[in-house]
């Protein structure tokens, strides 16, 4: 008897991961090995075929394919029309994962992924409105409504990083101005710290220990910051209080259950979520603010790659 599988790949600019799910949405088997970009499109989607292959066991059936990607995609087609993380321009991918297989191959944004995938069977499971944010290298969203993922008309719906929060602000690289990435990513806190650090060396001096003459990160922050030091500290904190004002448009815009927070700078805790909750408090709708929930992602590196295979499953039934 052959058991039916759901492929999830989650095709990142360091890493390949490929999960297979079982009809419950469990994970049976997963593998990871990395991407190697800069050799071109064609070997690693060898790579990727390969890895999939090495997953499959002879009671396996294979049902679907659904693969997370950064970049802008031209999904109902199956090409990834730009990743920059790749290096790609206009690839098949999804003909090629079809030609391999011989299943149905769906093509979708990580962070919507991401978001299903918290949705349907992690920190957001049992709600119907739920909001996944990653707060990395910049910030990006993926938004589950009324129980259905909201793609937008060509996958880019959640830009939450480039909604403006200070209409004066610097303008965005995306063309906007203020947008709420240059504030409280973990690129904004490093260029924060590193600028706060230049001008007052002496009252930077553990957060230039830590970083020993390399560029300054938010780790480094976050680092001399947990250790007590004021500047990393009030870094931070304006950081905080920075996501907390884009979170209200989130709120006030999608009017969520639960908000799911992710991503290496998010992981810095307390002292750059304190005052995101803070601002949130004092400023949000008091009703709709009123019963939300903001918590931690359950899934791990593993929800990109879930969410697909559980999409993909899901438009097919």
């Amino acid at each position: 008897m052959h058991n039916k599988v759901y492929a999830g790949i989650d095709l990142g600019g360091t890493k390949l991961l490929v999960v297979l799910l079982n009809e419950a949405g469990e994970v049976l088997k997963k593998s990871e090995t990395s991407t190697n970009a800069q050799e071109g499109p064609e070997a690693v989607i060898k790579r990727m075929i390969e890895l999939l292959q090495n997953c499959m066991e002879p009671s396996y059936s294979l049902a679907s394919i659904g693969v997370a990607t950064a970049g802008t995609l031209i999904a109902e087609e199956g090409i990834v029309a730009q990743a920059s993380n790749l290096g790609w321009i206009n690839i098949p991918l999804g003909k090629q994962l079809e030609q391999a297989f011989g299943v149905r191959v769906n093509i979708e944004n990580d962070a919507n992924a991401a978001a299903y995938g918290e949705w349907a069977v992690g920190a957001g499971k049992g709600t119907k409105n739920c909001v996944f944010i990653t707060v990395s290298t910049g910030i990006g969203a993926g938004i589950v409504s009324s129980g259905q993922l909201i793609r937008g008309r060509d996958s880019s719906a959640g830009e939450l990083g480039h909604i403006t929060i200070d209409w004066n602000g610097p303008r965005c690289l995306c063309g906007n101005v203020g947008c709420l990435e240059l504030y409280a990513s973990g690129t904004a806190i490093a260029r924060r710290a590193q600028q706060e650090a230049a001008e007052l060396p002496e009252k930077a001096a553990l957060l230039l220990e830590k970083a020993g003459g390399n560029p300054i990160t938010s780790r480094h922050v976050a680092e001399a910051a947990s250790e007590g030091e004021e500047l990393s500290v009030r870094v931070l904190q304006e950081a905080g209080q920075a996501l907390g004002a884009g979170l209200i448009s989130a709120i006030h815009a999608i009017n969520p259950e639960v908000i799911i927070i992710g991503g290496g700078a998010a992981s810095i805790g307390p002292l750059l979520l304190d005052p995101m909750h803070q601002v949130i408090a004092d400023r949000a709708i008091k009703s709709m603010a009123a019963g939300l929930r903001i918590v931690t992602p359950l899934l791990g590196k593993e929800a990109g790659a879930i969410g697909a295979a559980l999409l993909v499953a899901a438009d097919a039934s």
